[in-house]
Parts: C-alpha cells; sequence; structure tokens
C-alpha cells in the first residue's frame, strides 16, 4: 500500500494551510482560532453555532 504524504500546515496554529490561504496577519490567526473551536465542538459531537460558521466564511473572504 503507498504511503500518505502528510498535510502541509500552518507553523504557527498547526491548522491545515489550505485553510488560510489568502489571509495574513491577525485575521489569518483569528481564522485559525474559529477553525479549531469549530473542529473541537463538531468531535465532541455539539452543535456548531450558525455565527461560528459565518465567522469562518467572513474571514476566510478576501479584502475588496
Amino acid at each position: 500500500m503507498a504511503k500518505r504524504r502528510r498535510v502541509p500546515k500552518d507553523r504557527k496554529t498547526k491548522v491545515p494551510k489550505k485553510y488560510l490561504a489568502g489571509t495574513k496577519g491577525s485575521r489569518r490567526a483569528r481564522l485559525a482560532k474559529v477553525i479549531k473551536r469549530i473542529s473541537r465542538l463538531y468531535k465532541q459531537g455539539k452543535k456548531v453555532p450558525r455565527s461560528l460558521i459565518r465567522t469562518r466564511i467572513r474571514l476566510g473572504k478576501r479584502k475588496k
């Protein structure tokens, strides 16, 4: 069986880079924090609040 490649992760936050692409600085850190929070809730089997999902979408969007 073929060996699976390790997913490249962000050094500071340990979140996979693909989820933080297109963001910089404090916005990137906030996005990583929200992603971790959503992940933790989901793993515990709890409900993920709509507000958290909206925050993640807002932080991931590009500024115009």
